[in-house]
């Protein structure tokens, strides 16, 4: 991200692990995301009244687009097709 675009925040998650995870697939779809959360959330694992919640931004030019991408992740609308697995992931580098 561009030290001059703006970021706006696209979801609040419980906990560090469901923000990495959400980051992840948004930056393998080629948006720009980052995470930020209170340290003491992580350390001691919790996320109870709003401890341990993690943002994530994304650039405001990118906001529809992840907004989207998330809203069909939770229809169930997201799938993998060969073409998004790369070689070295699928059993013994074999197509399926």
């Amino acid at each position: 991200m561009s030290s001059q675009s703006r970021e706006a925040v696209l979801v609040r998650v419980p906990g560090g692990i469901n923000a990495k995870s959400i980051v992840m697939s948004l930056r393998g779809r080629g948006i720009p995301a980052r995470s930020h959360g209170e340290a003491v959330g992580e350390i001691f694992g919790l996320t109870l009244d709003g401890l341990g919640e993690v943002s994530i931004f994304v650039p405001e030019e990118y906001l529809e687009e992840a907004k989207a991408l998330l809203a069909a992740g939770d229809h169930g609308d997201l799938l993998l097709s060969d073409s998004d697995v790369a070689d070295e992931e699928k059993p013994n580098g074999l197509e399926k």
